[in-house]
């Protein structure tokens, strides 16, 4: 299950309890204000007010249970939002290169290509790098972009070279 369905899924669950939350306590608000009147007629010499009933809201210890329940929920449902919104992020693969074909040479090059890929290489760097020619070293990249290893991208008057 994808993130975003799962908080889709948090969201709405936790949306639905809090109504029926929001349900039980109001239910048990008149259930205790239909106590409060019934014992008022019971009591019909003294004088009765909300305050002296027995039933009274501010003496029920549902309400504060109701109300940290409301908050979990009501965090939990935070989080399904969050998650709902959240984008799926892009799973990075390591591409695995067949080097069995390679020399020595056109190796090290692949190597510190592969060090230096974020930025990519200017083909003038190899060259100073390994004290190669410059005809050596655009041979070695012909060969490594015929095996589609690398990539040139023309820069100027030079190259950057990236893997692929």
């Amino acid at each position: 299950m994808k993130a975003r369905d799962l908080g889709i899924s948090i969201f709405l669950i936790s949306l639905i309890v809090l109504g029926m939350l929001f349900y039980l306590d109001n239910s048990l608000n008149t259930q205790n204000l239909e106590h409060c009147l019934d014992n008022c007629e019971i009591q019909e010499g003294t004088s009765c007010s909300i305050e002296s009933c027995p039933f009274n809201l501010e003496h029920n210890n549902s309400e504060g249970f109701i109300f940290v329940i409301g908050l979990l929920v009501a965090f939990l449902g935070g989080i399904g939002f969050y998650l709902s919104l959240a984008r799926a992020e892009k799973i990075i693969e390591q591409k695995e290169y067949d080097l069995s074909k390679l020399g020595r040479e056109e190796k090290n090059i692949f190597q510190f290509i592969k060090n230096n890929k974020e930025a990519g290489v200017y083909q003038s760097k190899i060259v100073e790098e390994f004290k190669f020619p410059k005809s050596k070293v655009s041979r070695i990249l012909d060969k490594l972009e015929k095996q589609e290893i690398i990539e040139r991208k023309r820069r100027g008057m030079t190259n950057i070279i990236f893997l692929k």
